[in-house]
């Protein structure tokens, strides 16, 4: 039996295939490029539980033939353009196309050949204007008003994934992830809003100047190898009380982007970063800079026991790790 992980070569994928080859689970990845070399080399053995279908989500004859040549148990619904406002204007259908169109071939395969559960990663993006009237945002209370179209698209289809799975006779949960960063994050094509520490670490990677706006603004934030974890929780977990959860971890994040470089220029001797200033504009993007509401955890915790493993001074030494052994992966897959 297998999972399979669509977008499994994108940021949150490759490392839910790391969490579920660590776990021994066959893993069938759906994606229109081929997995990077690095990530293969760092899986090394366990390599061999993955099985690459090179198709497109929004192709539904394609996502068929995959399930019928798979045993597969659950799904992972990693596939995604993460818009920016640049194409919300210039290309708004590909994003309509890939974040429901695509999910929706995939779920209408995934009835058709019986699988166990569902997993969709929804986003905080969901929340949208409600992220900044209040300090807290809950599954329960706080109305989904989403702002982008990324968020609009994410929350269409969380509900799409929910309505299809009571029509089709399958689990399906939702997580609602907050401000993930971590290992193999980098500009992929349809991932356009990079986190501000990927944004460092490519800089630093290709050579480019790392200038930082002066104030990094409150923000609710996960460690990839965390929301990993918990995504594999929601996934293989016995029973879910709730089909929406809040993915995240509540601590204080905000200097994070200095933590990061700091943390580069004591093993890296090279590195050289600044604050931005009237005469030396911002290199670094932070692309929203009103404060937003943490992310009520209580859920996770309860129903399934998560605790983070990675605050903010585990996080930068794992990721500095991971840097020092990956630095090239910038280089060849920009």
């Amino acid at each position: 039996m297998s999972v399979l992980v669509t977008g499994g070569t994108g940021f949150v994928g490759l490392n839910v295939i790391e969490a579920l080859v660590a776990r021994g689970e066959h893993v069938v990845v759906l994606d229109q490029r081929p997995m990077p070399s690095q990530f293969l080399a760092a899986l090394g053995a366990k390599s061999a539980l993955l099985s690459l279908e090179i198709a497109n989500v929004c192709d539904a004859n394609a996502v068929q033939s995959v399930f019928s040549r798979h045993a597969i148990q659950q799904v992972f619904l990693g596939a995604a353009i993460t818009a920016g406002p640049d194409r919300e204007l210039s290309d708004p259908q590909s994003v309509l196309d890939v974040n429901l169109g695509g999910n929706l071939n995939v779920l209408r395969a995934a009835g058709r050949a019986g699988v166990q559960r569902v997993v969709f990663p929804s986003s905080l993006t969901v929340y949208g204007a409600s992220l900044h009237d209040r300090e807290v945002a809950d599954e329960a209370s706080t109305p989904p008003v989403p702002e982008g179209l990324y968020g609009i698209t994410k929350y269409a289809a969380e509900r799409l994934v929910l309505r299809m799975a009571a029509l089709l006779k399958f689990e399906a949960v939702a997580g609602r992830i907050g401000a993930v960063f971590g290992p193999w994050e980098t500009f992929t094509g349809v991932r356009d809003l990079v986190s501000p520490l990927a944004q460092i670490t490519r800089a630093f990677a290709l050579g480019s100047p790392v200038v930082l706006p002066v104030t990094y603004p409150r923000r609710e934030m996960i460690y990839s190898r965390d929301l990993a974890q918990a995504l594999v929780l929601l996934m293989f977990a016995p029973r879910l009380s709730h089909q929406v959860y809040n993915l995240s971890t509540n601590s204080n994040w905000s200097k994070t982007p200095e933590a990061w470089c700091e943390a580069l220029g004591k093993r890296f001797s090279n590195f050289d970063w600044r604050h931005t200033t009237n005469d030396l504009p911002a290199t670094i993007d932070y692309y929203d800079l009103r404060d937003r509401a943490s992310l009520n955890t209580g859920r996770v915790k309860d129903d399934l026991g998560f605790v983070s493993a990675f605050e903010l001074p585990q996080a930068v030494e794992d990721y500095s790790q991971w840097l020092e052994a990956s630095t090239t992966y910038f280089q060849i897959n920009d």
